[in-house]
């Protein structure tokens, strides 16, 4: 006989818990982006605002003479945030003790469960129980929210050990933002559990296996989830999509110069990764070493054969070596060329000093900042400039990820000119709505530039398209310049019939919505952004 479902039962599967071990790796924008996620398919959603040190009220940047209220008694309940989303629970919660968002949302579970398809809650960082772990009871999945990094890792594993060890049985499912694959010294941002107990005493280790736990998010790091962006900075976003792109032609590069060198088979992949996360080769042997302990941890903790495990423990017992003779010759020598090619050692070259004008263009308005970014743009636009007249000039001699790469390449360096226009830069900002606060001063209307996304409003189509327009004949105008004045013409976009317009306009168009949009918090209904792909692929599953 089937079993009846209760209210409570019910509530729980339209609930998702969003929880993290520790602050600032982008818990609240995570449920943010869910509860808008869930809205836009026509879902009626709840998002419980139960984080004393969050407020997401101020991240949506809601006004209240734009906001819907209701009350209940001296206390505000709700606001309707965007269509089909309510935000549960906005009012101040300094004042509040642990206890009261409990006793409120118990309050409430009827009318939640009535009301709603689905409900998103924030839960504080941490794992105490009265304040967090005691709402897992109403809920069926729990969202574990971390980041590319040991402490993050280290916080959230404890959170699920306790979570378990409270008694409480929920769906554990691992979201990972700011994802960017293996990173230096071992780490693998991939496996949280093994992390977690390399990083404990013997006594504070855990068998995650114990428990229903799934990877269910891997999300790329994107400039509208940076909400320091109160205002876009124009030449910032251009200089991060430079970096990108420099950043894949190292990669390339290294591809390149390995392709005829006889890697182990185990670790070829590795290594080459290695060089590009570090790509700065002074001195060969030190290098190895260092690439031999990466390694060697890698293997430990992700074995990539049947035989690894007891070849590790002979390297551990016997301090054999890593390769043989004939793999470290063919390792060092690849080393050794790396270190030595040019095109290589320009990219690296320009890869640091691109990120270095990009943390001082960041930190300009902060207490002490003693920079130049006059002088550091005019550094990076004599380093571009040879870079991509190398790039020009050996184009037939490398692959043809390289050679579209430069021409992406040389398009953002067309765009970065462009912007040091105070005209063009003031058509562009031009565009981002504003509001007065209440001091009088002209701020970001960042509510109704979110609502204008989300809703996809004909106005700002509109708008978005005319902005198109006026900019697109002047970029065409500004590569060309570009191209005559450096003899670039080579990493133009062609096709038999000229200049493939349709790549540029969609160049400008994707640089333009991202950047306009950067700041906001809400990656949901970007198109052609990877973190906004994969959070909607994870947040599918969550349907």
């Amino acid at each position: 006989m089937e079993k009846i479902k209760t209210d409570a039962d019910i509530l729980k599967e339209k609930t998702i818990a969003v929880a993290s071990g520790k602050g600032g790796v982008g818990k609240t924008t995570t449920c943010v982006n869910l509860a808008v996620f869930f809205a836009r398919s026509g879902k009626k959603t709840a998002l419980l605002d139960l984080d004393p040190l969050s407020d997401i009220a101020t991240l949506l940047d809601i006004h209240e003479s734009e906001a819907v209220l209701k009350k209940s008694g001296s206390n505000r309940i709700s606001i309707n945030v965007l269509p089909n989303l309510d935000l549960i629970f906005p009012d101040s919660k300094a004042e509040k003790a642990a206890g009261d968002f409990y006793d409120n949302f118990l309050e409430i579970t009827g009318t939640l469960e009535r009301k709603y398809d689905r409900l998103i809650l924030d839960l504080p960082a941490g794992s105490l129980y009265e304040e967090n772990l005691v709402f897992l009871k109403h809920s069926r999945r729990l969202i574990v929210v971390t980041n590319d990094e040991p402490t993050s890792h280290a916080a959230s594993g404890a959170y699920i050990k306790k979570a378990v060890e409270s008694g409480i049985e929920i769906e554990y499912l691992l979201w990972h933002n700011k994802y960017s694959g293996i990173t230096t010294a071992g780490f693998d941002p991939g496996d949280l559990p093994g992390n977690y107990n390399r990083n404990v005493p013997e006594e504070d280790q855990f068998d995650f296996d114990t428990v229903t736990m799934n990877d269910i998010a891997f999300i790329p790091n994107d400039p509208a989830m940076d909400l320091l962006q109160s205002t876009p900075s124009l030449t910032v976003n251009i200089l991060a999509q430079m970096s990108e792109r420099i950043d894949f032609l190292m990669e390339e590069r290294i591809n390149e110069i390995s392709y005829t060198a006889e890697l182990p088979a185990q670790a070829g992949s590795l290594i080459k990764h290695f060089i590009h996360l570090n790509p700065y080769i002074s001195n060969i042997e030190k290098y190895y070493a260092k690439l031999s302990e990466y390694i060697y941890v890698i293997l430990e903790t992700k074995v990539l054969s049947s035989a690894a495990g007891d070849y590790m423990k002979s390297v551990r017992e016997g301090g054999i070596n890593l390769f043989t003779e004939e793999e470290r010759t063919a390792v060092t020598d690849l080393l050794k060329r790396t270190s030595e090619d040019g095109l290589m050692s320009d990219l690296v070259n320009t890869a640091g000093l691109v990120r270095k004008t990009m943390d001082g263009l960041g930190n300009e308005n902060r207490l002490f900042y003693s920079g130049n970014s006059s002088s550091a743009l005019k550094a990076v636009d004599r380093r571009i400039s040879m870079l991509l007249a190398r790039l020009h000039d050996e184009r037939n001699n490398h692959s043809a990820y390289i050679v579209n790469t430069a021409g992406l390449l040389l398009f953002d360096f067309s765009l970065l000119k462009l912007l040091s226009s105070p005209t063009v830069a003031g058509i562009i900002t031009g565009f981002i709505p504003n509001r007065k606060n209440s001091r009088g001063q002209t701020v970001r209307d960042k509510h109704s530039q979110i609502l204008q996304l989300i809703n996809e409003e004909k106005s700002y189509k509109s708008s978005y398209i005319k902005l198109l327009n006026t900019l697109f004949p002047v970029i065409l105008k500004q590569t060309a310049a570009i191209v005559e004045t450096f003899g670039t013409a080579g990493l133009l976009f062609r096709d038999s019939s000229g200049i493939k317009k349709d790549v540029y306009l969609k160049l400008l168009s994707t640089f333009l919505h991202n950047t306009v949009n950067s700041g906001l918090g809400v990656i949901v209904g970007f198109p052609f952004r990877p973190a906004s792909s994969a959070f909607e692929k994870a947040a599918t599953r969550l349907a």
